[in-house]
């Protein structure tokens, strides 16, 4: 084994021996004195020198942005109840999920529904408030639909009086 790391140093130096080799002098070019040639970099400079009448700045926007999506209406025939499907490239939206009606609180004549404090005839959402109770309330929607809503969480600690 440690003849074969001596042979393996070994080798290593003499490559790094073998590359190492003196370049050759490297040699300056003058710069061009010819008046020829300065004139004719001149003339070309001078070419290229006047405005260049592009497109107009109107015109340029009023072009369609290439990476807006153009939302595209889905084609439905007359007779067909089902929708077309999405094209590729288009925007699905998510469904809505809205949060359930929680009742958090009630004081006197006021209840706090997900945050909102509402009395009673206000509408929550599709439904009214139609009763307050001491641990629930009513609520009344569109064809004699009734949510029932109860505290659900009570702090033992918290004690409120009304004479």
């Amino acid at each position: 084994m440690k003849k074969y790391l001596f042979i393996g140093f070994l080798s290593i130096f003499s490559l790094h021996a073998s590359v190492i080799v003196e370049s050759p002098p490297v040699s300056v070019v003058p710069q061009p004195n010819d008046d020829k040639e300065v004139a004719w970099v001149n003339e070309q400079v001078l070419a290229i020198l006047p405005a260049r009448i592009g497109i107009a700045e109107g015109f340029i926007n009023s072009l369609r942005d290439p990476m807006k999506m153009k939302k595209t209406t889905p084609i439905i025939l007359p007779g067909s109840k089902l929708l077309a499907p999405p094209k590729l490239g288009s925007i699905l939206q998510p469904p809505v999920v809205e949060e359930p009606l929680r009742l958090l609180a009630i004081m006197n004549k006021s209840v706090l529904i997900n945050g909102k404090w509402y009395k009673s005839g206000d509408s929550v959402r599709n439904f009214t408030l139609a009763e307050i109770k001491t641990n629930s309330v009513l609520l009344t929607g569109k064809k004699d639909k009734k949510l029932v809503l109860f505290l659900t969480k009570q702090n033992n600690n918290i004690k409120i009086i009304t004479q």
